[in-house]
């Protein structure tokens, strides 16, 4: 079991790369050089298993999971260095896992290159009980030598940010991660929840798809933002830290950042390889913006401060998987109409709804009090 990993090795890397063409597979090459971090005497016959970002079946160009072809990038790099390579992640709970793979177009590389892709839903897990959180891992995970986390950077309606720290929720399985939304659903100790997670993980090495990432309503109905760099890091909260900067987002916003010891992320970590400008990044206007209120004030002004989704009535194709992913149903489908019906009592906020929406048809809205608070604070 380790512990939550320090900024005293908190070197990141970023390389430009403008597209998952040539661009990738040079990119790629030099961020391999650059870092040090996959070579033959690091996991020649190593267990080495390959975390993708693969939220839900969205094609590569929408820019909701980790792109195949970095994908590819990594396996043939693993290979070479004489690992021995499977890929596994765990989608969204209501997902269908074989149409996430073949839409994704992450089921097609690893055939090519001849890589098992496993379900960790079918795997067997293991149980903890770590700074009074309880959760399951995936045995795969556990039993490799070393993760390769492949996340895509995002916004996020409840942790602003997802990338590094976040895309390792995933090693949870199947309705487990329902479950602890309902348990855990205020982004503060969510965030603390994501990091007793990374006490039990391996070792673990990032590297971070910011070729196209996403903005706005995040993570999985937002917007594709030509963001132009791989960024890799063997600590994945320095890493999300330097995103951070990169993006112009205050990191004591996102939660699993901020619920970090005290001082362990006031530093900026060393950054190294090209200097990355990237565009003017939009995050999500959700649940973290109650983290600006005391646990008290948000319990006793429940009817004067929310944030809840909202339906598209023109988007919504009343496919049912809002309903299904809700940790605590609060929303039902209409028998009449078939469009959703929310019960606002029972709303936890999660943005689980949100984000498996195949249609875009939900946005997290926040009350009018809320909304005057941003306003006040400052609060982009």
């Amino acid at each position: 079991m380790l512990s939550p990993p320090s900024l005293m090795n908190n070197d990141v890397f970023f390389v430009r790369c403008d597209d998952y063409g040539n661009a990738l597979a040079e990119a790629f090459n030099r961020l391999s050089g650059l870092t040090g971090l996959i070579t033959p005497k690091e996991v020649s016959g190593k267990r080495v298993l390959v975390k993708p970002n693969l939220l839900t079946d969205r094609t590569p160009e929408q820019a909701v999971t980790t792109h195949p072809e970095l994908l590819r990038q990594l396996l043939v790099k693993l290979k070479a260095c004489g690992a021995e390579v499977t890929v596994g992640d765990s989608p969204a709970s209501t997902a269908n896992l074989k149409q996430v793979w073949e839409k994704t177009g992450i089921a097609s590389i690893c055939a090519a290159e001849r890589i098992p892709l496993i379900s960790l839903e079918q795997c067997g897990a293991t149980p903890f009980e770590i700074d009074g959180f309880a959760f399951t891992v995936a045995n795969p995970v556990l039993n490799a030598d070393l993760v390769v986390n492949l996340p895509k950077v995002k916004s996020h309606s409840l942790t602003v940010l997802t990338a590094s720290v976040k895309n390792m929720y995933g090693t949870i399985p199947g309705y487990s991660k329902t479950a602890l939304h309902r348990m855990y659903p205020k982004p503060r100790v969510f965030g603390q929840l994501i990091r007793a997670l990374w006490q039990v993980l391996p070792r673990t090495v990032t590297i971070a798809d910011g070729v196209v990432g996403m903005e706005g309503q995040g993570p999985a109905n937002g917007r594709p933002i030509k963001l132009g760099f791989l960024a890799a890091a063997q600590n994945p909260f320095a890493l999300d830290r330097a995103l951070c900067d990169v993006l112009r987002i205050d990191f004591r916003r996102v939660p699993y950042l901020a619920s970090s010891p005290e001082g362990e992320l006031q530093e900026t970590p060393t950054v190294i390889g090209d200097t990355i400008c990237a565009p003017p990044f939009e995050i999500p206007a959700g649940a973290h913006l109650l983290n600006l209120l005391p646990d008290w004030l948000v319990r006793s002004s429940e009817r004067l401060v929310w944030v809840r989704p909202a339906f598209s009535r023109q988007a919504c194709t009343a496919c049912g998987k809002c309903s299904h992913a809700c940790p605590v149903n609060a929303l039902s489908m209409d028998k009449a109409t078939g469009w959703p019906v929310l019960n606002h009592k029972l709303c936890i906020s999660c943005s689980c709804c949100h984000e498996i929406c195949p249609s875009n048809a939900i946005r997290m809205t926040q009350s009018t009090l809320l909304r005057l608070l941003k306003v006040f604070k400052g609060v982009d």
